[in-house]
């Protein structure tokens, strides 16, 4: 492969990584919508099955995971946190080694001679830990292109795994419990005469919540 050729076909890669998977939640959130008895009916081989496929989902950007974790959460609740946890990080893994793969070393050959990113690359490897952490905190994000990005770094596995698996906890746990809260909210709208001071509480906490991860956001932004 060319050079000219390479650098095409890793942007395309990183560009598959930003956008395919907002087109392809547009059709698990209709069945979840539309027919979450569906996922309800499942016995226990076919949800071990599920889980394995959201890991390929993810890892290869084929569904965002802020998606899948509100889906999870709208349609099993509780007893999908531990699955989901589980499958984001063995999904960061696939899509950080399949990254290894490709290299990325023509594009960042070409990014680095229009913007002298030799010193940044340094700082990222040299505290990778943190830059990791910071980037799966901040929303602004994407979960594939960290993974494709921190492998075109170079990053060490150990730092990206533990340090990616505990950024993406709060974001993955936010949208998660909003999801989880989803049918609870849709029967009190419908019924609003049954309002409770529990559901105040949990209207009021995914408001908290959503300002501290934009807060969150903005602070790793200018830490980086």
């Amino acid at each position: 492969m060319s050079k000219k050729s390479k650098i095409v076909f890793e942007s395309i890669y990183l560009i598959w990584m930003g956008f395919f998977p907002v087109i392809s939640s547009v059709g698990l959130g209709y069945l979840a919508l539309s027919n979450p008895d569906f996922f309800l009916s499942f016995n226990t081989n076919e949800i071990i099955i599920f889980w394995i496929l959201v890991v390929f989902l993810l890892g290869l950007a084929l569904c965002p995971t802020t998606f899948m974790a509100l889906f999870s959460g709208y349609i099993w609740g509780y007893s999908a946190l531990i699955p989901l946890i589980i499958s984001y990080s063995l999904a960061a893994t696939l899509g950080f080694f399949l990254a290894k793969t490709i290299r990325g070393d023509a594009l960042l050959n070409v990014l680095k001679s229009k913007f002298k990113l030799d010193g940044f690359m340094s700082k990222v490897k040299s505290d990778s830990f943190s830059w990791v952490f910071l980037a799966r905190l901040s929303p602004i994000f994407p979960f594939a292109i960290t993974n494709a990005l921190m492998a075109f770094l170079k990053v060490r596995f150990m730092p990206f795994f533990v340090a990616g698996t505990l950024g993406m906890l709060p974001r993955t746990m936010i949208a998660w419990w909003t999801g989880s809260q989803a049918n609870v909210w849709k029967n009190v709208l419908n019924h609003p005469d049954q309002w409770q001071w529990q559901d105040l509480f949990s209207v009021a906490l995914l408001i908290f919540s959503a300002v501290g991860m934009i807060y969150l956001g903005r602070k790793s932004s200018k830490a980086r």
